[in-house]
């Protein structure tokens, strides 16, 4: 058993009947979970994380849980207009920010050969922005306009902006050059060669990409009432803080089902869009 236990952490060697001799690979991977244990307890006590108060006051969470089913339906008129307004300025933002990424993405693309310095610090100032959450744009939109859906919408927007140009332009350097090159030697302008030569090619995948953004959104944007910037979040928050369990347990039902739902269609439209 120890020699087993040994051979976790040191590759054996073995000698063939030819007399060559061969040694296992070393293997990093014992090595690399005893880092992530040590590391995780390391963490816990900085933080102080007690997972014992978590495990005795876990019957408290199963109880509210239960107060929240079945939910509250008499609450339905007082909750349609905020879950509305969640999927609107999840849209809208959703649409900006893809709109303004989309062109952005191929002057961001390392294979079109444009500015270098243009190119290295708008992918910093990117880096730099994917690092804050939408709540923290929400929250700094709303202190300068106000609470409201706009606040939510603008921060959406930021956001979606700032992951999907990321990921089209990784998308766009992966394309064949070719037919924008051969349609460039016609002395067709850049942004003519790159709407017909280059956009054909990832077309699918920005759809993906404006479906993707736009379920994540929906989720994200359910939070942002929390912050002051519209939609179902306010009236969680509300509700909880009032204790109506029963309206609350109305609202996430309605939440799940509408982001299922979304995902759903979703799925199905991507599926298509990428076999198209």
């Amino acid at each position: 058993m120890l020699d087993d236990l040994l051979h976790i952490f040191y590759p054996r060697t073995y000698t063939l009947s030819n007399g060559k001799v061969v040694k296992e690979k070393f293997n990093w991977a014992p090595y690399i979970t005893i880092a992530v244990i040590v590391f995780t307890v390391l963490c816990m006590r900085i933080t102080k994380t007690d997972m014992k108060i978590f495990f005795d006051r876990f019957g408290e969470f199963t109880a509210m849980l239960k107060a929240m089913f079945p939910p509250s339906w008499s609450f339905w008129d007082n909750m349609k207009k905020p879950m509305l307004d969640t999927i609107v300025m999840s849209f809208l933002g959703t649409f900006f920010g893809i709109v303004i990424a989309l062109p952005v993405s191929f002057y961001l693309s390392a294979n079109f050969k444009l500015n270098k310095t243009y190119l290295a610090g708008h992918r910093g100032l990117l880096s730099i922005l994917r690092t804050l959450p939408t709540l923290v744009y929400a929250r700094l939109i709303s202190i300068v306009i106000g609470t409201g859906t706009l606040a939510g919408t603008i921060s959406i927007a930021i956001f979606t902006y700032t992951i999907a140009v990321k990921m089209l332009y990784e998308q766009i350097e992966t394309i064949d050059m070719g037919p924008y090159e051969a349609l460039e030697s016609t002395g067709a302008t850049r942004v003519k060669c790159m709407i017909k030569a280059a956009y054909p090619q990832v077309r699918g995948y920005f759809w993906s990409t404006v479906l993707y953004c736009f379920e994540t959104n929906v989720r994200s944007a359910a939070i942002l009432g929390y912050v002051g910037a519209g939609g179902i979040g306010v009236q969680i928050n509300e509700q909880l803080k009032w204790r109506a369990y029963g309206n609350t347990g109305l609202m996430v039902f309605v939440l799940v089902i509408t982001v299922v739902v979304i995902e759903t269609i979703s799925r199905e439209l991507r599926k298509k869009i990428m076999q198209g």
